[in-house]
This record gives structure tokens, sequence and C-alpha cells, in this order.
């Protein structure tokens, strides 16, 4: 049965921004268009590290957005506190020093009731608001979208609230096997073990679960081979095609230079360590003419690994969609670096969209790796193979050299990720896994 009411259940939406509100953004901005009244319940003063006030724009007239108070601490403040209690990883190659029995009470107590995450303090606003948005406006279908993992737990309730709705539950992120193993927070023990809980109880509650890539959904489906094939369905990210279009090549260059651009927040998993380290071994004039800019925010694990680069580098910091765009716009070549094999950056797509060559820094045959064979989108080495990354970047430079660079996208295949297209992918998931 198609959804008739939707309720999407998102702790960040705009005027917050970053990529992860894509996702759930363009699903309340083309559902409509299918049919679908949908409702969208996020936290009104979210913890969010940046804002777009012009994604507002993006959010159709007919969306009803039901914002919710959370009892957190603003972003940068929760950062401090952090940073101030356990340090920071901004020298990855530093020794670590243990800490000492106090700070180790401390971590312990201030992480306990921040489990799974520091989210997890809006869950009883969010479970009160959308128990009364089900019932006043008729909600058929809740769906929760994560990370912050803590929303699933928001479903759960109101799955057992509301046992007459349906429960979709969408992961953006592998928990398990990805945000368990790379981020610090959710390193402890007993943050795995109540994750693992959580997990399991949401699998079994939800109606239907979603992923965005077949090898997360692969990964999570193998934990849970008991529940039944109908239950899961992978519904891929991708681009708005009305905020990108494909962008003309850049006039060649009188000084030369090769611009390469990464847009997006760098952090442990996608850092741009591989990257700079290979430009600076590089010959001396060719390094000297390889331009990075960096358009996103720099997380704090990352912001020493531009101390003493031997090539230019720019650090523009967040800008607004349209802006970032414009200024990836500008480059010869857009960089993503993926360490594991499984995801799939969102970022990714607008590059495709935008038509600049991708140099990707990623396992070979993962995600990234098949997606720019299949799009014909730009060029994959291996992260952790220094020889394959300095090749990839001669290439690149060469056939900036000798004119524009021998580029054909495929087109069609690359235009199967328009938002409005997996809007419907989305449609037909829902109409035919939900009875």
């Amino acid at each position: 049965m198609t959804p008739r009411k939707l309720l999407l259940v998102t702790y960040a939406f705009p005027p917050f921004g970053g990529i992860s509100v894509q996702r759930v953004l363009n699903f309340a901005k083309y559902l409509p268009d299918l049919g679908i009244e949908v409702h969208v319940l996020t936290a009104r003063n979210a913890a969010s590290p940046v804002r777009d006030e012009s994604l507002l724009d993006h959010i159709p007239r007919g969306v009803q957005v039901h914002r919710t108070f959370t009892p957190e601490p603003p972003f940068y403040l929760r950062k401090r506190v952090w940073e101030m209690f356990f340090g920071g990883r901004s020298k990855p190659n530093a020794p670590a020093r243990p800490p000492g029995r106090i700070s180790s009470k401390v971590k312990d107590l201030i992480r306990r009731p921040l489990t799974p995450d520091p989210q997890v303090l809006w869950k009883s606003f969010a479970v009160r608001a959308g128990e009364r948005i089900i019932r006043r406006y008729g909600i058929d279908t809740v769906m929760t979208t994560a990370p912050p993992f803590s929303v699933l737990m928001t479903g759960i309730e109101l799955k057992r609230r509301c046992p007459e709705v349906r429960l979709v539950s969408d992961f953006r992120d592998e928990w398990l096997r990805f945000m368990l193993t790379d981020f610090d927070f959710y390193s402890s023990e007993r943050g795995r073990l109540q994750a693992e809980a959580i997990e399991r109880k949401t699998i079994e509650t939800s109606d239907l679960v979603l992923a965005v890539t077949d090898s997360s959904l692969s990964e999570i489906r193998s934990r849970y081979p008991e529940q039944p094939d109908g239950k899961w369905a992978m519904v891929p990210n991708g681009y708005d095609p009305g905020s990108i279009a494909a962008a003309p090549p850049p006039p060649r260059r009188p000084d030369g230079r090769m611009i390469v651009g990464h847009m997006g927040t760098a952090y442990s998993t996608a850092s741009p360590r591989f990257y700079l380290d290979a430009v600076d071994r590089l010959p001396a004039d060719i390094r000297a003419n390889i331009e990075t800019r960096f358009i996103g925010r720099i997380a704090e694990t990352e912001t020493s690994i531009f101390d003493q680069r031997l090539s230019p580098v720019r650090l523009l910091g967040f800008q607004p969609q349209k802006e970032a765009l414009r200024l990836a716009a500008e480059c010869d070549y857009l960089l993503l670096t993926m360490t594991n094999d499984f995801s799939l950056p969102g970022k990714l797509f607008e590059y495709l969209a935008l038509g600049r060559p991708v140099l990707a820094l990623s396992p070979s045959g993962g995600e990234v790796d098949r997606l720019l064979a299949a799009t014909r989108g730009g060029w994959c080495a291996p992260h952790d193979d220094g020889g394959a990354v300095e090749r990839l970047l001669l290439n690149a430079w060469a056939r900036l050299k000798d004119g524009p660079p021998s580029f054909e996208p495929d087109w069609e295949e690359i235009r199967r990720y328009e938002r409005p297209r997996l809007a419907e992918w989305l449609h037909r998931e829902l109409a035919a896994r939900l009875s």
C-alpha cells in the first residue's frame, strides 16, 4: 500500500545545512509530486555545525515542518567540552597519552547519558510531538533517517504507541562497522552493546529497512538472516537537478595551474592526508602548480595535516550549497577520499552532476570505484597505495597539460541519481513492500 501521509523524522533539517540534510530534504521536496502528504519532524535548535538558510527555499509550501526543542548545548560548546576532557586527534602520528583515572571516570559520566549519541536528548521531545502529529493528521507511515542513530529509538517508540503506522528505518550510514569503529565518541564497549541492541530492535520493529548502497544493505542484512526478504531495500543518494547544472570546463589557465577542489567536510574516514602526501612527493615543478581548494568544514582530527605543505592549499571554509557548487565548478578536478569499500559519500553525486572529472582515493572494487566506472565520472586509486595515488595525479596533470582532459561521462547513467527519480524509486519501494 502506498503511503498517503508520511512523517519524516530527522534530527537536522534546513535551515541547518551540510550533506546530512540533503537526502531527507529532497524526499520532502519531491514526494508530494507523487501524491504523498509529507510532514517533517525535526529539532528546532539542533546542535549542527553549519547553517544554510538558502535551503529553506527548497521546502514546498504544502510540506508541514514541525520543530521541537532539544535540550542539547550548541555544537561548538559540546565540541569544546569534549576536547577539554578527552583531547582531539588532530595529530594522528603523535603517541596517544593514556587518560588518568579521573578523566576516565569523567569521560564515562559524560558519555553514559549520551549513548548512543548526544542527540538522544531529543528523543522524549520528538516522541511526544510525533505521537501528536500522527493522531492529529492521520499519519499512516513514519520514516526515520539516521544518523544520529538515536532517531531510530524515536521510531521504535512511535511504533509502540501507534502500532497502526508502518515504520520505515533509513540508514544513511552503516552503524556497527563504520560509525562505532571510526568515530571516537561511539567506540566504548558499552556504546557498542547498546548500539547492537538498538539496531536489532529497530530491524525487528520496522516494516521496511533502507540503506544507501548495496554493500551497506548487505552488511546490515547479514546480521539478521531471520528477517524476511521483503523488509529490505536499497535507495541510493543522489543530486538535485534543480540545484546543479553541468558546468562547461574551465578555460585553460594562463599560469599553467591545475586546480583540484574538495567539497564537504574533511574528517578521518575521508581524510585528504593521503592526497596531500602524494602531492608533496611529486616533482617540485609540478606540485608547485597544483592548487587544492577545500570548500567545507575541516574536522578537528584533520586540521594539523595541512601544516607545512609543499603545494598551494586554500581553506575556504563552509559555504552555502549554491556557493559551494559554484566554487567546485571552477576547478579542473574534484577530489574525494573514502577509506572503506562500502560507503558512498553524497557529494560524489554532486561532483558527477557538475561534470568535473573526479579524482577518488578509495579501495579498488569498492562502492566509489564501481560508481566511477559505471558513470565514467573519473578515476580511482587505492588511498593506501602511495604510488598509485601519485600516478593518478601525474595522469591528471598530463591530461590537463595536453589540452582539455579527455572526459566523456555517461550522462544517462548519472541521471539515474537525480532526486526526482530517487523519490519515484522510494515511492515504488514503499508501495511494493508495505502492506
